[in-house]
């Protein structure tokens, strides 16, 4: 592989039957991935077994990739669907999954909440939570990365291929989205 063969060259080969060339781009994407699956779980086996199934998928729809992206930005979006997916599957089934078990936005979380402040927070989160998942991808997916994954606008822009300028306007759309839109549930 040539080392300055772009995502698209190498899907492009990838689909054209040369399918161990994956491994280049699971060896690039896995610490993204990773650290994308950790903010939704803890224990390190499921972290496992969630990526391997992320990449799966990934390798299946790779011929429904476009070009109009970047895979870096398409890749984290189907991870983050995923992560949702799991999210929702699990808390059907049990209780020791937590979303949003650090803060997530500084203002929303307090240190040491009493039960009846705990449940109100996990009520807020709940909310949170439906409100971003209405957001468009291309401002949720920054918008996580940002808050709850605490990645620095650098990284960010790394990840999506998105400007640092053009982020942080969609970063500011967005979070004006979301207080147009928490009202609206507060006013509910």
């Amino acid at each position: 592989m040539k080392k300055s063969q772009s995502d698209s060259e190498i899907i492009a080969s990838i689909l054209d039957g040369k399918p161990e060339m994956y491994r280049v781009l699971v060896k690039k994407y896995s610490p993204m991935v990773f650290h994308l699956i950790r903010s939704f779980e803890q224990n390190e086996e499921e972290v496992k077994g969630m990526a391997q199934d992320i990449f799966v998928k990934t390798y299946t729809k790779l011929g429904s990739f476009e070009d109009r992206s970047k895979f870096s930005t398409w890749i984290y979006s189907l991870a983050l669907n995923y992560c949702r997916d799991y999210a929702k599957n699990i808390r059907r089934k049990t209780y020791r999954f937590g979303e949003l078990e650090e803060s997530f936005i500084d203002d929303i979380m307090s240190d040491a909440p009493q039960p009846d402040e705990f449940l109100e927070q996990r009520e807020t989160e709940g909310e949170l939570l439906r409100v971003i998942n209405k957001l468009p991808p291309e401002q949720s997916a920054p918008l996580l990365m940002k808050y709850r994954d605490g990645m620095s606008y650098k990284a960010i822009s790394e990840q999506t291929g998105v400007s640092e300028s053009a982020l942080k306007v969609r970063l500011y759309r967005a979070r004006l989205e979301l207080q147009r839109d928490l009202k609206k549930e507060v006013l509910k």
